[in-house]
């Protein structure tokens, strides 16, 4: 595997983004924080601080990869919640995870939040994660079609994120076997909001270099007019 990561602070006054791109215990994370100033920055940096340590802790304990993903976000979003607890009233301290682990030749993803996970495969480009948004959550019961999402005041309403007290549900974790040749884009709603599905589709092959191409498409995000954080982590399977 090789990587690629970048993270933009782009027009906003801070970077409340963080990342993990660790090649050594092959865990990979995008955590895109929320609730403006320096709330969003500590549980961005809480998840990427308590997320691969925890992984790798049950994975030493012979748990699952499956369970040991679980139980990292479960544990990031009780710590999140608790280190919330003193806000003002009105202010939620929470942040999105995406999270990548490979294990005995297989990848786990799982998401919480709007933050994404793609796989780049072959020229097709398939989304791993779904947005927890009220908007998608209207697509997915009938009420929005995909197109309205898009221009929802809810769109960027979250119902599940990292730091939500009623979270009651774990993270669905979705399994994969890399090829060669794939790509795995982890990224924030900063970069995703501003890309298409063609951009990933051709970008993966026009360059291989997974750190060139984060940099290409964080790039192409502020020049479409991202305002916001722009963070995204590549990974690539090559052949042995």
């Amino acid at each position: 595997m090789r990587v690629g990561k970048v993270s933009a602070q782009g027009l906003r006054p801070n970077n409340e983004d963080n990342f993990v791109a660790d090649l050594e215990r092959k865990i990979f994370l995008v955590a895109d924080g929320m609730g403006g100033q320096d709330r969003g920055e500590q549980a961005s940096a809480m998840a990427a601080d308590i997320i691969p340590r925890v992984v790798s802790d049950r994975l030493a304990a012979k748990d699952a990869a499956c369970d040991a993903v679980k139980r990292a976000l479960e544990e990031a979003n009780d710590a999140i919640v608790s280190a919330g607890k003193n806000q003002p009233a009105g202010r939620r301290m929470g942040t999105t995870a995406v999270l990548a682990l490979e294990d005995d030749n297989q990848v786990y993803v799982a998401g919480l939040g709007d933050s994404r996970a793609y796989l780049i495969r072959d020229g097709q480009v398939e989304q791993l994660t779904v947005d927890h948004s009220v908007a998608q959550a209207l697509v997915a019961s009938g009420a929005l079609t995909q197109e309205e999402a898009r221009h929802s005041p809810y769109q960027h309403v979250l119902h599940k994120f990292l730091g939500c007290a009623g979270l009651t549900e774990s993270a669905e974790v979705k399994p994969f076997t890399p090829h060669v040749g794939d790509r795995l884009l982890l990224a924030s709603d900063g970069l995703t909001n501003h890309v298409t599905d063609d951009d990933l589709a051709l970008g993966g092959q026009a360059h291989p270099n997974p750190q060139e191409w984060a940099e290409v498409l964080v790039k192409l995000a502020l020049e479409r007019g991202s305002k916001d954080n722009v963070t995204c982590v590549i990974v690539a399977f090559d052949a042995p």
